[in-house]
């Protein structure tokens, strides 16, 4: 079953608040920005966003009512901001702190810190992982790995692998710059990753072979208590209609995987379903929503068919929000059923 417009109930599992009055849309600063890659807050009360041509991260902050104000509160840009075309962010709590990772596609991971005083964070990063030792080249996408955060992981385009950086002891915002693990199997040009908010699911959106795969947190016992997933995907997603995918998300509840499109004007939900006491998620969505008017789509995507549609998309509790450079960020209200799964 496929809803493109107002939501799905029934056996889906999961239902989307798709009606103009129930969608808030931020639009750009300007015409220059380019929305690449978003994440929400630790607290859900600010959305980050990250614009790859003018080297700039913007942050919009929550208003008592629900809704997100309409122009950034705070920006982070700048020859101090050592910013090289950030495509995705992510953050994370770290001690007393909350720690924000920017992934560049220049290959390497900016780390700036949220001022304790206020919302505003660090203009200048406060770490950084840089340099041949961390083995990244063309990052287009980074996590921290729930639920102890005490890793982070990125893509790496180049090599197709997705590499893993664990956090320095003792410390709340340096990470080690040798990688500790790699996961490669099934990852194909990978554009964005993302992790069940347990830790035990990862998500990789394989830009370069219009699939998805998923894969395992293996058991601290196998694993000789290591952070390791994998090594093979437990699924691959072949879906047709997976058009160039650019990021991924999972519902925080039911674990109902959410897939946006750069080449499609349309993001994707797939199932998980036990078969045979076995997690594996459906080969076909269960909900699919249009994203914007399909002449804007159109007009870009005949230009390169690997543009025009979503691209970064972020979950916290019930609010997901998808970004693109053709409609800025648009905020969607869901709700999980349970009583499915």
């Amino acid at each position: 079953m496929i809803q493109d417009k107002n939501g799905l109930a029934g056996n889906s599992g999961i239902e989307i608040e798709a009606t103009d009055y129930s969608v808030q849309n931020l639009a750009p600063p300007n015409n220059l920005q380019r929305f690449e890659g978003i994440a929400f807050s630790t607290s859900g009360n600010i959305i980050g966003v990250a614009t790859s041509d003018t080297n700039t991260i913007f942050l919009f902050r929550r208003k008592p009512d629900g809704l997100f104000e309409d122009t950034p509160y705070w920006t982070i840009n700048g020859p101090g901001s050592r910013l090289n075309y950030p495509h995705d962010l992510s953050f994370s709590l770290s001690g007393d702190t909350e720690l924000l990772a920017v992934a560049q596609r220049a290959g390497s991971i900016s780390i700036y810190e949220k001022n304790k005083a206020n919302d505003n964070y660090s203009t200048d990063p406060v770490f950084e992982i840089c340099g041949p030792e961390t083995r990244l080249n063309y990052t287009d996408g980074v996590a921290f790995v729930p639920p102890d955060n005490d890793y982070l992981a990125a893509c790496n385009l180049k090599t197709s692998r997705i590499i893993f950086y664990r956090k320095t002891s003792g410390s709340s915002i340096g990470f080690k710059l040798e990688p500790v693990f790699e996961l490669k199997h099934g990852v194909f040009k990978p554009d964005g990753l993302a992790f069940s908010q347990c830790g035990e699911w990862l998500a990789v959106a394989n830009h370069g072979h219009h699939t998805v795969s998923i894969y395992q947190r293996r058991k601290s016992i196998f694993s000789r208590r290591k952070l390791k997933y994998g090594p093979r995907p437990v699924t691959i997603i072949k879906d047709p209609g997976l058009r160039y995918p650019h990021s991924v998300a999972f519902t925080p509840k039911t674990n109902h995987l959410v897939v946006t499109n750069a080449g499609a004007n349309y993001f994707s939900v797939y199932e998980p379903k036990m078969r045979h006491s076995k997690m594996r998620w459906s080969q076909s969505p269960v909900l699919q929503k249009i994203v914007g008017p399909d002449s804007i789509f159109q007009a870009v995507n005949a230009r390169n068919k690997m543009e025009g549609g979503p691209k970064g998309i972020a979950i916290h509790k019930n609010s997901l929000a998808v970004c693109s450079p053709e409609h800025g960020i648009k905020i969607y209200s869901f709700r999980e059923n349970l009583s499915d799964h």
